[in-house]
């Protein structure tokens, strides 16, 4: 039975591993939950330069990393991280 579980397991693990063999729902999961937790870390990062450099320098850094995002991902990217660091904030 332990052996049954432990093939069980690596099996799940090799599954996780590899995006192609995961469902379509399970992607879209997965990347939702990527996406969240981005912007949870933002706010944290956006908070952590409030208290170390003040808030006129915090949202100095704050425009020139959003504008990085946009050169790098697109304006929707931009708005979609941004919308969810403002649901974020609300917790």
């Amino acid at each position: 039975m332990k052996d049954l579980l432990q093939t069980q397991s690596l099996a799940d693990l090799k599954t996780a591993k590899n995006l192609a063999n995961l469902s379509s729902e399970q992607r879209s999961e997965m990347l939702e939950t990527l996406r969240q937790t981005e912007a949870k870390d933002w706010i944290r990062r956006y908070k952590k330069k409030i208290r170390e450099e003040g808030k006129a320098e915090a949202l100095a850094w704050w425009q020139k990393t959003l504008s990085d995002v946009v050169k790098r991902r697109g304006q929707k990217a931009a708005d979609d991280l941004r919308k969810r660091m403002n649901e974020g904030g609300k917790d």
